[in-house]
Order: C-alpha cells, then sequence, then structure tokens
C-alpha cells in the first residue's frame, strides 16, 4: 500500500451466502485476524422479506447488514445479506453511509464465480472496475481485468455489478472481485477460493494475514476427495475428465456434486 493509499479509506462488501462458502470463510478469517468492531447497522424493514428469516438452534436469525471497522487503518467491512426489496434504495443506503460515516474513497465486492476447474486447480480472480485508474492496481495484485462477465440474475455477484453502477454515480471508485469456485464445491466450502481472495487483500491493503490455517483446511479436503476418488471410479474419472479440461454432461456434472457435498456437507 503506497502513501496515497493510505488517504484512500476503502470499504470491502462481502455478501453474505456466497458460492463456495466464501463469504463465511472470508468473515471468520478476517474477524479473527482483524479484530472487527461494528460501527454502523441498517435496519432490515423494508428491505427483506421477514417470512424467509433463518432459524438456527431455535433461534430466528433475522437478515443483519453492518458495517465494521478492523485494526487495519483505513479498511472498513461492510457484511450483508442480498436485500429482497428495494435493491436500489437499499444499495444507495449503502454508499451514503459508507462516504458520510466512513469517508469512503474506494469500494470493493467480493464473490464466487461458478467455473469447471478442479478443487486442485489454480484460481483466477475477475475485476471489473467503474473507473480506469484501478486496473493498473488490480493488475499488480493478480487480479485479471478488462474483462465482461454477464452474471446471473438474483445472485450476490449480480448485486455487486449494481453497486458498482450506483458507486459510479456518487463519483466513487470501485471494482468486483470474483474468484473461481468448481461446480461442485458451490454448495459447501471451498478453502482453496477463500485463500486465494486472502492473498489478493493481503497484497491490496498490505494485511498481513497468516494463511496458513486456510492451507490446513485446503489438504484435509484435498485429502478427502481423494479418498472419494479411491472408493469411486466413476466420480475419480470424472475429476480426471475435468483436469483435461473435457466438460462433463449433466448427469455427469449432478453425479459428481451429489457425492462431493454427501463427503463435505458436514465440514465445520
Amino acid at each position: 500500500m503506497t502513501d496515497g493509499d493510505l488517504q484512500k479509506p476503502s470499504l470491502i462488501v462481502i455478501w453474505t451466502h456466497e458460492v463456495g462458502g466464501l463469504s463465511k470463510g472470508l468473515v471468520t478469517h478476517l474477524e479473527e485476524k482483524l479484530g472487527w468492531v461494528c460501527i454502523e447497522e441498517i435496519e432490515p424493514a423494508g428491505f427483506f422479506s421477514l417470512s424467509g428469516v433463518e432459524v438456527k438452534n431455535d433461534l430466528i436469525q433475522f437478515p443483519a447488514s453492518r458495517f465494521y471497522s478492523c485494526l487495519k487503518e483505513n479498511v472498513f467491512f461492510f457484511v450483508s445479506h442480498a436485500p429482497s426489496r428495494e435493491p436500489y434504495q437499499f444499495l444507495t443506503k449503502v454508499i451514503d453511509l459508507a462516504i458520510d460515516s466512513c469517508g469512503i474513497k474506494e469500494l470493493y465486492t467480493i464473490g464466487g464465480v461458478v467455473t469447471s476447474v478442479t478443487h486442485t486447480s489454480p484460481r483466477r480472480v475477475f475485476g471489473i472496475v467503474n473507473h480506469a485508474e484501478l486496473n493498473d492496481t488490480l493488475t499488480q495484485c493478480g487480479v485479471e481485468t478488462g474483462m465482461d462477465y454477464q452474471t446471473p440474475p438474483g445472485g450476490g455477484t449480480s448485486l455487486s455489478n449494481y453497486l458498482l453502477w450506483v458507486s459510479k454515480t456518487r463519483n466513487l471508485a470501485g471494482c468486483t472481485l470474483w474468484v473461481e469456485v468448481p461446480f461442485y464445491l458451490a454448495n459447501v466450502r471451498d478453502p482453496m477460493a477463500c485463500k486465494k481472495m486472502l492473498e489478493i487483500l493481503n497484497l491490496r491493503f498490505s494485511m498481513e494475514l497468516d494463511l496458513h490455517p486456510i492451507d490446513i483446511a485446503i489438504e484435509r479436503l484435498n485429502t478427502d476427495i481423494q479418498s472419494l476418488r479411491a472408493e469411486n471410479t466413476d466420480i475419480s474419472r470424472y475429476i480426471e475428465l475435468l483436469e483435461r479440461g473435457i466438460a462433463l454432461s449433466e448427469d455427469e456434472g449432478e453425479t459428481l456434486s451429489r457425492e462431493v457435498i454427501k463427503l463435505l456437507y458436514n465440514y465445520d
């Protein structure tokens, strides 16, 4: 981070329920390492359907949308469920609070993109910016920019694109960052995707995060999937095809996803 960066407070936006357990992995690691403190909250009324609230350990879990400060100077976080109502008003409120309460000058949103890479493949991170000046900065961090990507409707990544547009109307520089997630890990935990995104944040914001605990999680996942391959020749063949860049049929992809979910669903 340069001296100029220190004069540009940044907001990192993490949408809850991203693919590959990305949100939970990032929040758990960043909160532990950086000592988050909640400084602002957006009330859910008007933005969320309370008929869809979660119940965990017999307790109702209402949607939460909170801003956090941390030990890292000039880096703030916003962690939120995706609003089910009035998205423009919600995102405008996010930008207003970010600028007025935190003095934000740059915005980064984080998400996952489902692809046909395998769990052992190196992960790419794609970025789309609303100000060309960010391209060089992100490229230096290993982000592939200048790409034309259409996100699926209704997902957190689409909401990130919307937020990027809203921020541009306020002359706030911003980008969306998407890390690759294997399709068969989309509904479970993908520690390698989490590590890759944390590496980008380390480079961009000099966070000095210790990623060794995530290396342990990656090794465990790889070992467990290798054991599954040894027990199930079909699964081994499907993954081998993906490693060779050969697409699976719909049935093969569904079978692979189903067996991996059964294996990993109860991961911590």
